[in-house]
């Protein structure tokens, strides 16, 4: 294989371009973006979110989508096991494309995974984006033991692995195993001109010039907004001209929005729901600080959101934010409190100025460190190393 050569690379993923659930689909959809630029060919096949199936390159990337094989699945298991069992039977049946390389994304499309690189002896990469015993906070259920039982098996069958922090390195050898010749750390990354537009501010924000903290994420309960509106609560008491926006969706919400009129802020507390780049821009744009307020992160791409638009950055001390966020490119609060998160939102209002050098450390690290331009080369080494290895594992 000499130097002209251009790997093509399989990516099979539940999340896509306009399908993004959470920073798994924006991952794949940077990754896709960035590296194809650098001589990486991409075929790319995850779910419709549509009523039918559909084939489109979209910037120089071949990207199929694909219907469950059966409509009516009994449960969320066996929507997973039926899209699996399309992807296969569409690769090895009907597309008519050839590729070097296999890569999925976390459990939810591994089986596809494993299944096409044990028939046509490919590599496998996998990327773990998190451990769904993490995601569940430890919960002990039928759900999460069969969950970790795939993850498990498509960690043992993978050629390598991408885990995009330390945290998860350590999770993925003392929890799963998994032997340290198979991990590769390369951290998650930002496109930084993708935050550049940005709309009028009235246009989005319905409590006109009013100052406002700006809390993103899926509203599931690991990602802790119960613990940032309880927090919230008690400050604006004192402070009652700051807002706080929440922006995201998920099943968590009703449980939230009831939280937040429980404690009588109903009123300055706004959730937008799901909303596009453009708005996330704006919010980020006006905001005074982004908090994540996490019980669980094994990376955290909004601290990155944060970050890239010269924000302050505030986050408990776990996880991959303690790593994004090390070095006073945010602010780390320690144990994951009620009690902690207040006291530290009290002093911010005190004098806001003081965060201003913070803020401007994880604009540059956002820039640098985590800037997929940079990123990208990593992600290339490790395809084309792959490739050229021809010891790759057939234990499935």
């Amino acid at each position: 294989m000499g130097e002209g050569f251009n790997p093509t690379v399989l990516i099979l993923t539940s999340e896509y371009r306009e399908n993004i659930i959470g920073g798994l689909g924006r991952h794949v959809t940077d990754l896709t973006s960035e590296v194809s630029k650098r001589g990486i060919n991409f075929i790319v096949v995850t779910i419709s979110n549509k009523n039918e199936e559909s084939y489109k390159i979209e910037n120089g990337v071949h990207v199929f989508r694909l219907l469950s094989w059966q409509r009516s699945p009994q449960d969320f298991l066996d929507f997973i096991r039926n899209m699996n069992f399309r992807f296969v039977q569409f690769v090895l049946q009907e597309m008519k494309l050839s590729f070097d390389l296999i890569h999925v994304h976390d459990w939810l499309t591994g089986l596809a995974g494993e299944q096409i690189k044990q028939i046509l002896h490919k590599p496998l990469i996998t990327t773990i984006h998190a451990a769904e015993r993490g995601r569940k906070l430890g919960e002990d259920n039928l759900l999460t033991n069969k969950i970790t039982d795939y993850e498990s098996k498509l960690i043992k069958v993978s050629d390598r692995i991408i885990v995009c922090s330390q945290f998860m390195n350590n999770v993925l050898q003392k929890e799963f195993g998994c032997p340290m010749h198979k991990l590769e750390v390369i951290p998650n990354g930002i496109i930084p001109r993708n935050y550049l537009d940005k709309l009028k501010r009235k246009e989005l924000i319905p409590f006109g010039k009013s100052k406002y903290f700006l809390g993103m994420g899926r509203l599931v309960k690991e990602k802790g907004f119960q613990v940032l509106i309880d927090a919230f609560a008690d400050i604006h008491k004192d402070y009652p001209q700051i807002k706080l926006v929440i922006a995201g969706e998920g099943p968590y919400e009703d449980e939230l929005r009831e939280l937040a009129k429980k404690l009588h802020i109903e009123e300055n507390v706004y959730f937008t729901g799901f909303i596009q780049d453009t708005a996330r821009n704006t919010l980020l744009k006006h905001c005074e600080l982004v908090i994540i307020p996490s019980l669980y992160e094994p990376f955290g791409i909004i601290a990155l959101e944060g970050m890239v638009t010269e924000k302050p950055v505030v986050a408990f001390h776990l996880g991959g934010l303690a790593e994004i966020l090390k070095e006073d490119r945010g602010i780390l609060i320690g144990e994951a409190t009620v009690r902690n998160l207040r006291e530290f939102l009290r002093h911010y209002l005190t004098d806001p100025k003081q965060y201003q050098e913070i803020a401007h450390r994880g604009y540059l690290a956002a820039n640098t460190i985590y800037n997929w331009s940079n990123l990208s080369f990593e992600v290339i080494d490790l395809y084309k190393k792959m490739i050229k290895t021809e010891d790759f594992s057939e234990d499935i």
